[in-house]
């Protein structure tokens, strides 16, 4: 997309090396790459196992993050036990996570959590959904946080990966058209990651509380 830019840092021999995604122009460091060593799991699988996210997906065992962005939520799924593929459909951002995954399967520590439960594919969420619907590759859960429009004045700026991501991709304007994707090809439930701020989408079956955000869960249609 114009305007940004995927460049890669250090040497590419260099296993410490890695894609940076930044407006271009921009110098080194500037910009956001994808560092799955970063997030926080000191209490390894148990902790993540504990998230509200986790209860939220119940007794699932594949899962699809259908906004997959730099794999956040993905990776502490994964980490918790599930199966997990995740699709992004911005090429720039596939890419600044494909590496982010890659690093983590070298790391011994993180190679031990994921355990090849986690891949990246690059996708319209929708499309790809709606290709596996009613048959055998339809997971089991779906999770959805869409991309929307900040309602609320902050005193702050969001944190640079969302002010970044959010000038790339912008919102995501087919969110209930996603949903809708998601319901239909879910064979159990679909989970959405809701702000305070987040406009409703429709109406959930039951939602399950975070520290700052809100997990509502909708059953699937399949």
């Amino acid at each position: 997309m114009s305007g940004f830019e995927v460049v890669r840092v250090g040497l590419s021999d260099d296993p410490s090396s890695y894609l940076e995604l930044r407006r271009v122009g921009e110098r080194e460091g500037r910009g956001v790459h994808c560092d799955l060593a970063s997030i926080s799991l000191r209490g390894g699988r148990a902790e993540a196992r504990a998230m509200p996210i986790v209860k939220a997906l119940g007794d699932a065992a594949t899962v699809v993050d259908a906004t997959a962005g730099l794999l956040g939520d993905a990776f502490l799924l994964a980490a918790a036990g599930f199966r997990v593929v995740a699709v992004e459909r911005s090429l720039e951002v596939y890419r600044v996570a494909e590496d982010g995954l890659a690093r983590a399967q070298r790391d011994p520590r993180l190679c031990a959590l994921l355990e090849d439960r986690l891949s990246v594919v690059h996708a319209d969420a929708r499309e790809w959904l709606d290709q596996r619907a009613r048959t055998d590759a339809a997971p089991d859960a779906i999770v959805l946080d869409p991309m929307f429009p900040s309602k609320r004045k902050k005193s702050a700026l969001p944190r640079k990966e969302m002010v970044l991501l959010r000038e790339l991709v912008g919102v995501d304007e087919d969110a209930a058209l996603l949903l809708a994707a998601a319901r239909r090809c879910a064979r159990q439930r679909v989970v959405l990651k809701r702000g305070d701020d987040s406009p409703i989408l429709a109406q959930p079956d039951w939602a399950v509380e975070g520290t700052t955000v809100r997990f509502d869960v909708f059953r699937g249609d399949s």
